[in-house]
């Protein structure tokens, strides 16, 4: 241990805002952006602590000299809850994010300003503001790592953030920030100016795309500052100014929509995160065991995108303490990802985390997105869904599927229930879920099986038509572990599990 190091204190770093700032996306390459940078930023305190002698708890970092960064701490997705044992200021370390974040603006603007010939006079103060108000660092400390937590938490009440004014037009992707062009400081706006600016933009950063159909910007998209920073650090020359192992040398974007055929197609958005991982933490009373169990997560998340990856189902967000985000699509050459093939997916996830030891369960929020339904509302529906896994006990996933016309239907389950979706067998020994949708329409037509909003709730021909179609064995169970399966021992959780399972069940299983 560092002579320095002040066993009996702790400290706890963390930042704001990380929702809002990936959520704010339209593309999956802005969410990616997005993720490096938050990982980045983390790294920067990381290293400013581990700098002036003191141990790093959480996260697990694979690297014992501070001068040596490796691309997995940070494609992985390093937490931006960091906990450090001995004293390290609040001034230092917002410090270190500035610091971190003023090197991914000047990157990006003086990448603009070499190769767009733009000179700084007429949008300095919009992007200076940027580099200043952009983040809020929170600090907590304690003489125990839960004190430490605790105080952290009551000092995150009283924000200080000083949100950037902007003039003009509003973004086309967020609506709440500045469009970003040269002559953004000014009060007038020139029209023909901005046009040419994203243009330029557009051919000098992706010369071999066509209009509007580029894979970076798009001639006619009109970004905020921080919106086009988040594109940018996706691209090669800025990541590594940034630093040399900040670009991912791969890039797919999600396949939604061809737009010379017309075709549209499915998408499949995950968000994962570990049970009641507080309380665990609180149970681990050293430096020691909350570092393992960040190695593990974090072993666990690097073994997971290794994994994703070589299946070329899409692409992992980021995956680095205990919560994770991805998203599954196709190819050019299979477009349409098999709903079949996505439920035996959710399914091997779910026994990667048991395999990986980790002492906490996991809950999962999985939305199956139709192709025009907004990608910042498919990630409000993620965050969603995973909350009613948790609210309905925990250790379980909620499949949602989301139409292009912003309805849904969904069905939460404990994880061993999913196998049962395999197991359908409909009236005539086959494998077609319309059957069994057409009778559960029928019977709630004609009331054999009660609204929700009835007064009263028999849920006993519910409970039959599962068993006809699912097995005696597979009813008698759900009838009895009805509490622990559905979240509550009330008929009406009973009716909303299984109309929840039969609607999810055709929308991804059917073959017909």
């Amino acid at each position: 241990m560092p002579d320095n190091c002040d066993s009996r204190r702790y400290t706890v770093i963390s930042f704001a805002p990380v929702q809002g700032f990936i959520e704010k996306s339209r593309k999956l390459r802005d969410l990616y952006g997005a993720s490096q940078i938050l990982s980045y930023l983390s790294w920067k305190i990381v290293i400013a602590a581990k700098s002036k002698g003191l141990a790093v708890v959480s996260p697990a970092i694979g690297i014992s000299d501070t001068s040596e960064m490796t691309n997995m701490d940070i494609v992985q997705g390093m937490p931006n809850r960091i906990l450090i044992l001995g004293d390290f200021s609040h001034n230092d370390a917002h410090q270190a994010l500035t610091a971190g974040w003023k090197e991914v603006v000047m990157a990006c603007r003086n990448w603009l300003r070499a190769h767009l010939q733009i000179e700084d006079r007429g949008w300095v103060n919009s992007w200076t503001r940027w580099q200043i108000h952009a983040w809020e660092v929170f600090w907590g400390g304690g003489q125990t790592i839960e004190s430490a937590m605790r105080d952290l938490e009551t000092r995150k009440l009283r924000r200080a953030w000083t949100v950037p004014n902007w003039n003009g037009e509003s973004s086309s992707l967020s609506g709440h920030d500045a469009i970003a062009h040269p002559d953004m400081d000014s009060l007038g706006v020139d029209e023909h100016q901005i046009k040419r600016f994203y243009q330029r933009l557009a051919e000098i950063i992706d010369p071999t795309g066509t209009a509007n159909d580029r894979a970076y910007i798009n001639e006619n998209e009109r970004l905020s500052i921080p919106e086009l920073i988040k594109r940018l650090v996706t691209y090669e020359s800025i990541a590594k100014a940034i630093h040399p192992d900040l670009y991912a040398p791969t890039f797919r974007e999600v396949l939604r929509k061809d737009d010379r055929s017309g075709a549209t197609y499915w998408t499949g958005w995950f968000m994962g995160d570990g049970d009641r991982v507080g309380d665990h933490l609180k149970k681990l009373t050293d430096s020691a065991s909350v570092t393992q169990f960040s190695q593990s997560l974090r072993a666990w998340g690097r073994q997971f995108q290794t994994d994703f990856d070589k299946q070329g189902k899409g692409r992992v967000i980021y995956a680095g303490g205990d919560d994770f985000l991805g998203v599954m699509y196709g190819d050019k050459k299979n477009p349409q990802l098999d709903g079949r093939v996505v439920i035996t997916w959710l399914r091997e996830l779910r026994e990667s985390w048991a395999q990986g030891n980790l002492g906490i369960t996991l809950s999962v929020g999985f939305v199956w997105a139709g192709h025009s339904v907004p990608q910042r509302d498919v990630l409000q529906h993620c965050r969603e869904a995973e909350k009613l896994a948790k609210k309905l006990g925990r250790d379980r996933v909620t499949i949602r599927v989301v139409f292009n016309n912003g309805q849904f239907v969904q069905w939460t389950t404990p994880w061993p229930c999913l196998q049962w979706l395999n197991d359908y067998t409909d009236r005539d020994g086959s494998n077609n879920w319309s059957h069994i949708y057409s009778d559960l329409a029928q019977l709630k037509a004609r009331h054999g099986i009660p609204p929700t909003t009835s007064n009263k709730i028999d849920d006993t021909i519910a409970l039959e038509l599962f068993g006809l179609y699912f097995g005696a064995d597979k009813q008698k169970q759900l009838s009895q572990e009805r509490g622990k399966i559905t979240g509550s021992e009330d008929g009406r959780a009973m009716i909303e599990w299984i109309d929840g399972m039969i609607r999810v069940g055709w929308q991804l299983c059917s073959n017909s």
